[in-house]
């Protein structure tokens, strides 16, 4: 199993940070990409992927952040995406619900790291909160077409098949397993192709922990609650979602293949 979206440098981590990785490996977690949401977290990132051979990194600026944004911090970010291992710009975007960032800057941010993006030949990780018109007009106006992960995807199928328009993979996480939660359905909905796994821990810890700190080893029950809901089988879907992880990310093999090789 693939887990697209970790904040595994969050504090809450500090205590029990290598016991959290072994239970992630113990569940068949094979992968993880740590996400960058400012310069300091995005250099965390890149020595997170320098110690761990199963760890990838996305670095950027979010939403909440942009106003720290700028040709100084988009500098180190180029050049942070120059290391191995760090395959992606994330999380970026545009937050409306919690406006900590004036929305014209969030809107300068998000196209200054898409441009960053497209420069560096990387995909995007895709934060969106309340903004989901303004965000895929901004993909869409930017010509060309980008790969990438729409993350923490909550919207319905119509939202769903947009984005997928636009040659993204949705991240599922543990609102699939919340009570009454509608993704089920979405997920139902749509091609099985089109999904990859994440946690977004420490956040949107899934059932039977919500309420908890959530952590890598708590995907596998994000994947089974989507095996049920597109009648699958846990295996097909960790095979399946592991495969759309290397294609939305343009990876051939995965960074513990290639030490198998070796």
């Amino acid at each position: 199993m693939i887990d697209s979206h970790v904040h595994l440098n969050h504090r809450d981590y500090r205590k029990d940070f290598d016991a959290v990785l072994r239970r992630a490996l113990d569940a068949g977690v094979t992968g993880m990409v740590n996400i960058g949401f400012d310069l300091e977290s995005s250099r965390e990132t890149a020595a997170y992927v320098d110690a761990y051979p199963f760890m990838y990194g996305a670095v950027g600026v979010h939403p909440h952040d942009a106003a720290t944004y700028d040709d100084e911090v988009e500098a180190e970010l180029a050049k942070l995406l120059e290391k191995p291992g760090i395959i992606a710009v994330g999380e970026i975007g545009l937050d409306y619900y919690r406006d900590l960032s004036p929305r014209d800057t969030q809107r300068a941010v998000f196209k200054r790291q898409l441009a960053l993006a497209r420069k560096a030949g990387k995909p995007v990780i895709i934060h969106c909160r309340d903004a989901f018109d303004d965000v895929l007009a901004t993909l869409a106006g930017e010509g060309g077409r980008h790969r990438g992960i729409f993350h923490a995807f909550s919207g319905d199928t119509a939202m769903a098949r947009d984005v997928m328009s636009l040659g993204f993979h949705i991240g599922v996480g543990g609102v699939v397993t919340f009570k009454n939660a509608k993704l089920p359905g979405v997920v139902a909905s749509i091609p099985i192709t089109s999904i990859v796994l994440e946690t977004d821990c420490p956040y949107l810890t899934p059932v039977p922990f919500r309420g908890k700190r959530n952590e890598p080893a708590y995907l596998v029950h994000i994947a089974e609650v989507v095996a049920a809901a597109t009648r699958t089988t846990r295996d097909n879907i960790v095979e399946v979602t592991t495969r759309n992880f290397k294609q939305s990310m343009g990876l051939k093999k995965l960074r513990t293949e290639r030490a198998r090789k070796k």
